[in-house]
C-alpha cells in the first residue's frame, strides 16, 4: 500500500543507495600490485552498476511513495587524479557524483528535493595505474520542497568509535569513520527531529558503540524523533533502546520479514537476494500508521539495464502525531 502524508502526518524513508562496487575486494589484497589490480575491478563494477540509471529508479520510488523526508546512505563521489612525476597527486576529476544525479532525477519526476545535513561517512583513495582513485561517501537528508516538513535547523557529527580495517598488506589499515546527520523541523506546527546514520559494517564493537553514542547525542530533544539508517545489524542484534520503536514491527510487519539486504555486487541478479533486515525506521513519540519495504520488486529495476536500484531495499513509514 502506498504511504501518503495526511494532516499532522509525515512520510519518511531510509535508503542505502549503494556506493556502486564491492570495496571488500580491496581489503583482501596482499600487496600493492594486487591492490592496484583489484582497484581496477572495483572501477569495472562501478561502471556496470551505472548510478545514472539507478538514480532514476530510486527517484521513481521516492516520488511514488510521496516521501517528505528521506535519509540516504552511501551517497558517493568517485574521482580520479593523475599521479605527477614527483609522486604528488594532481587535481581530481569526478568519475561519478551521485547526489546531483539523484536530485536531477527527482526534479525530472516533478518532485524537487532540498539537501540538508550532508556528512562524510567514509573516504579513501588508492592507485590505479598512473592515476589516483578516490571515493567519498556521505549520509544525506533530502526534504521534499513544499512538502509537510518545514526545516528549522540541522547539525551533523562523526562518531568517536572508528574501525581501523585491516588489509592483507602488513601494516596497512583502512580507517573507517562513520557519521550521522539531524534535521529539525515542524509538521503543521508540531516539532520533530529527523536523524540519519550508517553504523559500522565490519565489526560489532564499533557498531554498537556508535549506536549508543548516537542515542546519547540525540538525547531527549523535547519533541518526537525519527531515527533512520543502515544499522548493519539484524533485529536481534540492533539493540535500539526504548522509547524508540521499530516502525516495521509497529506496523505489523513479520519479525522474520522485511528484508533489506543484499543484492549482488553488480546488481544484475535476476532473482532478488535480499535475505536480512538491517535498515530501519525507528520512531519516538509518534504513531506508526504504515511501514513497508521498497525497491525489492522486479518492477523497481532499472530500464534498460534491469539493475536493482541498490544492493539494499528502502524502508518507507507513514507517521502521525
Amino acid at each position: 500500500m502506498r504511504c501518503v502524508s495526511t494532516p499532522s502526518g509525515l512520510t519518511v524513508a531510509t535508503y542505502n543507495v549503494y556506493l556502486g562496487a564491492d570495496l571488500a575486494l580491496l581489503f583482501g589484497a596482499t600487496d600493492i600490485d594486487q591492490l592496484a589490480e583489484r582497484a581496477g575491478l572495483v572501477r569495472e563494477q562501478l561502471a556496470a552498476t551505472d548510478f545514472a540509471q539507478r538514480a532514476r529508479a530510486v527517484a521513481r520510488i521516492v516520488v511514488r511513495e510521496g516521501v517528505d523526508v528521506l535519509g540516504l546512505q552511501e551517497v558517493t563521489r568517485w574521482a580520479t587524479a593523475p599521479v605527477l612525476p614527483d609522486g604528488s597527486i594532481g587535481p581530481d576529476e569526478p568519475v561519478v557524483e551521485f547526489l546531483p544525479l539523484l536530485l536531477d532525477a527527482l526534479q525530472a519526476e516533478g518532485a524537487p528535493y532540498d539537501v540538508h545535513a550532508v556528512n562524510e561517512n567514509f573516504a579513501g583513495g588508492l592507485p590505479v595505474g598512473d592515476h589516483w582513485m578516490s571515493i567519498l561517501g556521505a549520509n544525506v537528508v533530502l526534504v521534499r520542497r513544499g512538502g509537510a516538513f518545514a526545516v528549522t535547523g540541522e547539525c551533523t557529527g562523526t562518531f568517536d568509535a572508528v574501525l581501523d580495517m585491516p588489509t592483507g598488506i602488513d601494516g596497512v589499515t583502512f580507517p573507517i569513520r562513520r557519521s550521522w546527520g539531524a534535521v529539525d523541523g515542524t509538521v503543521d506546527g508540531h516539532p520533530v527531529r529527523f536523524v540519519v546514520t550508517h553504523t559500522e559494517a565490519y565489526a560489532a564493537g564499533p557498531r554498537d558503540a556508535q549506536r549508543d553514542e548516537l542515542v546519547a547525542t540525540v538525547g531527549d530533544p523535547g519533541c518526537p524523533v525519527v531515527l533512520v539508517g543502515d544499522f548493519n545489524a539484524r533485529p536481534e542484534a540492533v539493540g535500539m533502546p526504548a522509547p524508540y520503536v521499530d516502525a516495521w514491527i509497529a506496523a505489523g510487519g513479520a519479525a522474520d520479514g522485511g528484508f533489506t539486504c543484499g543484492q549482488g555486487a553488480v546488481l544484475d541478479n535476476r532473482d532478488s537476494r535480499l535475505d536480512e533486515r538491517i535498515d530501519y525506521v525507528f520512531v519516538r513519540d509518534l504513531e506508526v500508521r504504515g511501514c513497508h519495504v521498497v525497491g525489492d520488486r522486479p518492477g523497481d529495476r532499472t530500464e534498460p539495464g534491469r539493475l536493482w536500484p541498490s544492493d539494499h531495499a528502502g524502508v518507507v513509514a507513514r507517521l502521525e502525531f
